[in-house]
This record gives structure tokens, sequence and C-alpha cells, in this order.
């Protein structure tokens, strides 16, 4: 091989380790928003579905509030009027007696058993009036109260509405984020059916049961998915073997592969998605 031939053969291995950098980069600082929007228990379409069902029984409780008190209003009229117009044929009742009585004053005191039969009617009419005043009242307040709350909701369902555009403007963000990172993939030769090989992690047990389950310090923000296995030991002792079970941002639980069991594993145990890890 001449000089040029070797000169070319240095520069292809030098590209090549390059590239192999720029991928191992990449895969590297990967996430899968995939999960991030589509997930149904933490995703972000969950949570807006979740926000809509609140919506609709908030506004499903406004409707019955606003026809209560439509009804309310109607009867608190219909009551206020006949009330009223009980009233005025009181109060011009009361007008008559006084004026019968002080004609009867005047005129004749043989009548004072009459005007005292009359200002007993007249004050058990003043009692009625003020009981029918008092239930005034108290209409008043239960329809103010009623209106308080159809505020108080309506404010509610403002704030949600906000939280879930909010949350739409974000899921346009992560969809264009995720199609942008699909992108980068493609273009770096990186299928997206990769993602679910976790990349070289170190972590600790935390706890173990006596079901064999394991709960461990590395989790999905971690790339750590569910079906993902990873080794077990302690020092240079090799214990076995476990598989993720369930993960959340920064845990993961895991159970024990009874076939790959070395010895048994405690709190405190190093785990690994690979024995050489640095």
């Amino acid at each position: 091989m001449n000089l040029v031939g070797k000169i070319f053969a240095f520069l292809v291995l030098a590209m090549s380790l390059v590239f192999m950098a720029f991928a191992v980069a990449v895969y590297g600082t990967h996430k899968n928003w995939r999960d991030v929007v589509e997930n149904p228990n933490t995703g972000l379409k969950a949570k807006i579905v979740a926000e809509q069902a609140k919506i609709k029984e908030q506004e499903e409780q406004i409707d019955v509030l606003k026809k209560q008190i439509v009804e309310g209003d109607a009867e608190k009229r219909t009551v206020l009027a006949k009330l009223e117009s009980y009233r005025t044929t009181k109060d011009t009742e009361l007008a008559n007696i006084q004026a019968q009585q002080l004609e009867l004053q005047q005129t004749n005191q043989a009548t004072v058993a009459a005007m005292t039969a009359g200002q007993s009617n007249l004050d058990k009419m003043t009692k009625e009036v003020e009981v029918l005043r008092k239930e005034i009242r108290e209409a008043q307040a239960e329809r103010d109260k009623s209106f308080d709350q159809v505020v108080k909701l309506t404010d509610q369902v403002h704030q949600v509405t906000n939280e879930i555009t909010r949350l739409k403007e974000r899921e346009g963000q992560l969809a264009q984020q995720l199609a942008a990172t699909r992108m980068i993939l493609s273009k770096r030769g990186i299928s997206a059916a990769e993602t679910d090989v976790p990349p070289p992690l170190r972590g600790k047990v935390l706890a173990v049961s006596t079901s064999d389950l394991l709960e461990l310090s590395l989790g999905a923000d971690d790339g750590i998915r569910a079906g993902n296995t990873l080794e077990v030991f302690r020092g240079n002792s090799y214990l076995g073997r476990v598989q993720v079970v369930k993960t959340e941002s920064n845990r993961a639980v895991a159970k024990i592969l009874p076939d790959f069991k070395k010895g048994a594993i405690q709190k405190g145990d190093d785990v690994a998605t690979q024995l050489k890890v640095g």
C-alpha cells in the first residue's frame, strides 16, 4: 500500500470514530417523548382527558345550580308577590282598624272591648308581617349564597380551561420535539425501536421485599423501562439478574429471575445494565 492509500485508510478510520461518538452521544441523551405524551397513566393526553372530565362534571353542576336558581327565583318571586299582597291587605286592614278604633274612642266608650279585640288582632298581624319579612330576608340570603357558588364554579371552569389550553400547547411542543428527535435519529442511522434498550447505567438496591421484589435507584428519567433486565452484584460477587416490572421518574421495581440467582440480594447492593460499567 502506497502513502496515499495509507492516508485515506487513516482518514476513513478517523471519520468512523467521529460518527460513532456522535451516535453514542445522541443515543445517550435520547428521551422517549412518545411515552411522555401518550402514556395512559402519566402522559399529557391522559391529563387532558382527566381535566376535560372535571370540566364536564363542573359544567353539569353549574347547569344544575343554574336550574335550581331559576326555579328558586321563580318560586321566591311568587312567594314575595303573595306576601306583598298579603301585607298590603293586612296594612289596609290595620289602617281601617286604627280608624275604627279612633272613631270608637271618640264616639262611645262602650266599644272599648271591641277596640281591645282589634288591638289584639293588630298585634297578631304585626307578628305575621315580621315573620314574613324574616322569610323574605332568608330567601334573599339563600339566593345570594347560590349566586356566589355559581361564580366560584365559573372561576374554576375558567382555570381548568386555561390549564387545558396550556397542556395542549405543551403537547404540540412535545410532538414537534418528538418529530425532530426522530429526524435526528433517522439521520444518524438509529432506529426508534432501539430506545427499549437501556443505556449503560449503575445504581443501588434501595429495598428488598419478601416476595423477591426490589426497589432500585434507577427510573424512567434514566432510560429504564418495564421489561429491561439488570445485573446485581456486590463487589466482585455476582448475585443474579432482575427484570424491571414498574418504573417511576427516579425509582423502579424489579423482580428477581430465579434462573439467574447466585446469592442473597440485600439493600445497598449494586445494579447495572451491563456488568462492565465505568
